[in-house]
């Protein structure tokens, strides 16, 4: 009789292996890779069609997020006229996993809302901030 683990001949720590950040097959949201991968998507998504309004924008970004086992927090108050945020964020839930969202909107004078998302490690956010706070 042939055990389940001995049909797929899984080796010891294979699948930790696939997992480390600094290898191209890896799934985690700190490989460079799929940080590239979830802002390409990101762009797409919100740039496809109109966003009507400041919710629908924010559904847009969650579903992409959600591809890849990342949640941002519900928001409930968002400004009608746009603004800018950032998120904390942990891949399944692990809070070793850290990934931060930057977000920036605002209403257009067609009356639809131009969205900018992206992901990245904590010097990539601040400098997004940073630029826009040199703009104002």
């Amino acid at each position: 009789m042939i055990h389940f683990k001995e049909f797929l001949n899984i080796d010891p720590g294979q699948a930790e292996e696939a997992h480390e950040p600094s290898q191209r097959a890896s799934s985690s949201v700190l490989n460079p890779h799929i940080q590239s991968e979830i802002n390409s998507l990101l762009y797409r998504e919100l740039n496809e069609f109109p966003v009507p309004n400041a919710q629908a924008g924010i559904q847009k970004i969650r579903k992409t997020l959600h591809r890849f086992g990342l949640d941002m927090p519900a928001l409930y108050d968002l400004d009608p006229e746009g603004d800018e945020i950032t998120f904390d964020l942990n891949q399944y839930d692990n809070p070793d996993v850290m990934i931060y969202l930057y977000v920036l909107y605002a209403i257009t004078d067609a009356g639809y809302y131009d969205f900018y998302a992206q992901v990245g490690d904590e010097e990539t956010i601040d400098n997004l901030v940073s630029e826009e706070d040199n703009e104002e």
